[in-house]
């Protein structure tokens, strides 16, 4: 078993840089099941802030932007050493009123050689 921490931030002067600052972080790792030690597992967060300047512009000729922030999760099932099943749900925010949240989902099966 093991697993992990990490972190990332990171902050400008938003100018000329779109992104004024943005940070993300999360906890992944090993599966805590028992016989299923070679799974793996991820949680993650993420927020960027966009450059003032950059929302008021493009605001100016009618595209309106805001910041966004967002997660993730996977559990990656392993079902042989070179065939694994991978489930995985996202959540993204744009911080706009006029638009929803989404949510997506995915499962994928991989095959390594």
């Amino acid at each position: 078993m093991g697993g992990g921490l990490f972190a990332e931030a990171a902050i400008s002067d938003g100018n000329p840089n779109p992104i004024q600052w943005h940070f993300f972080g999360g906890l992944a790792g090993n599966s805590l099941i028992p016989g299923r030690e070679t799974d793996r597992w991820g949680i993650g967060y993420f927020y960027y802030g966009i450059s003032d300047d950059l929302i008021d512009g493009l605001g100016v000729i009618g595209l309106p932007i805001a910041e966004v922030q967002g997660m993730e999760a996977f559990y990656n099932y392993f079902i042989t050493p070179w065939l694994r099943l991978t489930g995985d749900i996202q959540w993204i925010a744009t911080g706009r009123a006029d638009r929803e949240d989404a949510v997506l989902t995915a499962v994928r099966l991989q095959t390594r050689f």
